[in-house]
């Protein structure tokens, strides 16, 4: 019963393929004359015009114009405060390290 049930499914197989395997020629032949074709002339209807007035001039006026006197000694002053400040930090965190407190 087996070996009749497999021979059907094979010929059934096969014959799904032939039948998708079969090759054939074609000719087909046309003419491309149309009918006659009767409509309204076109019709352009211009869009109505647009006025877009110029941007306003940009007005620039200049900021005031002052001097500012040249410091020689910005640079020290401002060791002078990243110093002071490494010194205060330093105090914090052995005051921290001192009181057991720990990050």
């Amino acid at each position: 019963m087996k070996r009749l049930a497999m021979a059907g499914l094979m010929a059934a197989a096969l014959l799904a393929v032939s039948a998708t395997a079969q090759a054939h020629v074609s000719v087909s032949i046309g003419i491309g004359i149309p009918g006659i074709v009767y409509g309204p002339p076109p019709v352009y209807v211009a869009p109505a015009p647009v006025y877009v007035p110029p941007p306003p001039p940009v007005m620039v006026i200049p900021g005031p114009v002052g001097y500012v006197p040249y410091d020689p000694y910005w640079r020290e002053r401002r060791w002078e405060q990243e110093r002071r400040w490494e010194r205060e930090r330093y105090r914090e965190e052995r005051h921290y390290r001192r009181h057991g407190y720990r990050d």
